[in-house]
């Protein structure tokens, strides 16, 4: 089965929750360009404007390109589109979770809020990018921390 890069780029749309017309206008496009791209009719599209998709969705250019990394995990293995699939289904599993609904809610308002805000688009994306790095960070402390309360488990 081949899959055309404007497919991953719809199932990842989709999977963060943007319409068509949403999107089109997040990426300073017209809703019928975007069409074209996702359907495959548009097989040359501007590097730029596949730039900024790319950018507002966070796909990688090697899943984009249906390009297999080197290495040799499962999940490297696993086609785009079924990992797009998997990610879908996880999420809506820990979304189904009402007091982790609540939290979730709270916290993607206010960095919604932080938009009208942080009037200059340029401040709020670098508060994205900020945040998006301090959820890593925070991430990768409770993971050692778990692994430590693992180990004094044993």
């Amino acid at each position: 089965m081949e899959i055309n890069f404007g497919e991953v780029i719809k199932a990842k749309r989709e999977e963060k929750g943007y319409t068509l017309n949403e999107f089109a206008r997040l990426v300073e496009i017209s809703p019928g360009y975007l069409s074209q791209i996702e359907n495959g009719r548009k097989t040359n599209p501007n590097l730029d404007i596949i730039l900024r998709i790319i950018h507002e969705l966070d796909i990688d250019i090697e899943m984009l390109l249906g390009i297999e990394p080197k290495e040799d995990k499962y999940l490297s293995r696993i086609p785009s589109l079924l990992k797009l699939t998997l990610a879908r289904e996880r999420n809506l599993n820990t979304l189904s979770d009402q007091d982790f609904l609540r939290k979730i809610n709270n916290l993607v308002s206010r960095v919604l809020e932080a938009r009208y805000m942080l009037e200059d688009r340029n401040l709020y994306n670098l508060f994205l990018e900020d945040v998006s790095l301090q959820t890593e960070n925070a991430l990768k402390r409770y993971m050692a921390l778990q692994i430590l309360m693992m180990q004094g488990n044993k």
